[in-house]
């Protein structure tokens, strides 16, 4: 079992998940249901930085602060190719930007993402796109957590490991702590099924071996949120519930 003190330095998030009232429906039933951070989503509608205007930002953070919940971070799926090609490179960058912006009104708090993948032949644009979105979040004070597998090693930013992303590219997550160690900003907690190749919760039976991830986390330091990542659960909600079950059960 760990030390109390381990299991304080890194709390249990929750990705926010869909909810028939909307983003300020699932934070009602996330606060209700004892969480006390959340990862919120930039590509969700109702949250998406272009359509909230400051006044509807403030109402956001209000609405946090009212139900004592914390935004450990914000999720931005855009798919990495987008930086990359002609017909999407515009949009991608400005949602980027944009979300920095709403970023640092929430704490800040870091951004999870996937950047383009980059080397000795990458073309001119790919690169500018990666000192733009460099040079705005240094700016801002925000933090980028690029979720490439493998990661990559780029000056001013800083990586995020999704154990489920780790198993789908065939390597270990667990092993993944130790490698990234330095430059992790977002740890998530979520399981990749080895017979159906779909992403889902954490129990006790779980391809990810819970305790030896929990415990590469508290030696190499982290002490930031560990993200219950629900994308793409059959059952969201009840998933969330037995995760978080198995990770109190170590502690």
């Amino acid at each position: 079992m760990l030390s109390e003190d381990a299991a304080m330095s890194m709390p249990l998030s929750v990705t926010i998940m869909t909810d028939a009232d909307g983003p300020r429906g699932a934070l009602n039933r996330l606060a209700a249901a004892g969480y006390r951070y959340v990862q919120l989503s930039a590509t969700m509608p109702g949250l998406r930085p272009r359509e909230l205007d400051g006044s509807a930002r403030r109402g956001l953070v209000s609405a946090l602060r009212r139900l004592e919940l914390i935004p450990s971070g914000l999720d931005l799926w855009i798919p990495p190719e987008h930086f990359a090609e002609a017909a999407h490179m515009d949009r991608a960058v400005a949602a980027t930007l944009e979300s920095i912006e709403f970023a640092a009104t929430l704490r800040p708090c870091p951004i999870s993402m996937i950047l383009p993948a980059t080397g000795e032949e990458s073309a001119s644009d790919v690169l500018e796109v990666i000192e733009v979105i460099r040079s705005a979040a240094e700016r801002s004070g925000v933090t980028i957590a690029d979720h490439a597998v493998p990661p990559a090693s780029r000056p001013g930013f800083s990586v995020g490991l999704d154990p489920a992303s780790w198993f789908a590219a065939g390597r270990d997550p667990v092993a993944g702590v130790l490698e990234v160690a330095s430059t992790l900003a977002s740890a998530r907690l979520a399981d990749l099924s080895s017979t159906t190749g779909l992403r889902g919760p954490v129990t006790g039976s779980s391809r990810l071996d819970v305790l030896a991830y929990r415990v590469n986390l508290t030696v190499t330091g982290y002490r930031g949120p560990v993200v219950i990542d629900t994308r793409q659960w059959a059952d969201p909600w009840a998933g969330a519930l037995a995760t978080r079950e198995a990770w109190s059960a170590l502690g």
